[in-house]
């Protein structure tokens, strides 16, 4: 294993450079944050010096031309991430890109392909796929623990308004409700709701039939619902709201028992321990649990061995797609009714 550390430019000051990715890079012994860029320079200014990192920039094209700068984290607004993450590929950097990873499917595979030609590492940034909760409960359900999986469901719901995260002040401003920057449900927590029936259906998403509302005054859709149809006989079930408490959850049912979990995609360390209530065939519950462990210290440790030990990628470019090509079906469902999942 390599001890040299991977020397990461930051695109973009958002809150989750800020509360999240940022320390994680500052607290790994494999990362270290090198420049940090935003339009504002003195918000690049304060991020870079909260994370120790000697450089801070103006503009993104400065970070992009910095030669010690090796990988570069995508923050900006979910419709600037394929504009800048191809641009990053072509200055010769690795890319983790915060999720969604692009707006549409037939970015995303730009992506893919600007990655190849470069020969540079590409990752959609997922951080709950990389705590070791998700592999135990696959590896419950590959060893028979509930049967075969017939059904999975994932909700993820958080009142934005009751947050008290938005640095304006004023839940109007916050990127997540602008329909130009990429905003709306489906890109934010409805992502982490695909990804989450992919990971654990364990199948090729097929049909979708979806649902949306947009709350009163809002140009974005806020609740989002639907189903889709797995190759493998799978059914999974979704709903995402932005304007009801309750975090992430998760249940597989299988035909020899049942999966349950709270707080399925994004945790702190106050809530740990981390639950997986398992249902036996005689209906009696077990539960297990797993310690706190840093999603997104997990991801970027992950991304660094990917680059520099030739480790494969948990999430690799397809994977990105397949979550991408998912959403597409999902917005176009709501016109258009029940959908195919498009493999073009």
């Amino acid at each position: 294993m390599s001890t040299e550390q991977l020397r990461w430019g930051i695109l973009g000051a958002a809150k989750i450079v800020e509360a999240e990715m940022g320390p994680a890079m500052l607290r790994s012994p494999r990362n270290r944050v090198q420049a940090v860029a935003s339009r504002r320079l003195p918000a690049a200014e304060k991020l870079a010096g909260a994370l120790d990192a000697p450089r801070a920039y103006d503009s993104y094209e400065r970070l992009l031309a910095d030669p010690d700068v090796e990988a570069v984290y995508v923050a900006v607004p979910n419709a600037l991430h394929a504009q800048w993450t191809i641009a990053a590929l072509a200055a010769g950097k690795h890319v983790l890109c915060e999720k969604p990873m692009a707006m549409s499917g037939a970015d995303v595979r730009r992506m893919n392909e600007a990655a190849a030609e470069a020969d540079r590492v590409l990752m959609e940034a997922f951080m709950w796929r990389f705590h070791p909760r998700v592999d135990r409960v696959l590896g419950l359900i590959a060893a028979g623990g509930i049967g075969e999986v017939r059904l999975v469901r994932a909700t993820y719901t958080f009142d934005l308004a009751a947050a008290g995260d938005v640095r304006s002040g004023s839940v109007d401003d916050d990127l997540r409700l602008d329909p130009r920057l990429g905003g709306g449900v489906v890109s934010d927590l409805g992502s982490y709701c695909v990804s989450g029936m992919r990971t654990y259906a364990g199948g090729r998403p097929e049909r979708v039939r979806s649902w949306c509302r947009s709350a009163p005054g809002r140009a974005v859709e806020t609740t989002v619902s639907g189903q889709v149809d797995f190759d493998n006989g799978v059914t999974g079930q979704f709903y995402a709201a932005l304007d009801v408490p309750g975090g992430g959850h998760v249940e597989i049912l299988g035909t020899g028992g049942r999966i349950r979990m709270a707080n399925a995609f994004r945790i702190r360390a106050a809530q740990a321990p981390f639950d997986i209530e398992r249902q036996l065939p005689d209906g009696s519950w077990t539960t297990g649990s797993t310690p706190f462990a840093d999603q997104y210290e997990l991801e970027i440790d992950h991304f660094a061995a990917v680059v520099r030990d030739g480790v494969a990628p948990r999430i690799t470019p397809a994977d990105a797609l397949e979550n991408a090509l998912t959403l597409d079906a999902v917005r176009r469902s709501w016109t258009q009714g029940d959908v195919e999942v498009s493999r073009r």
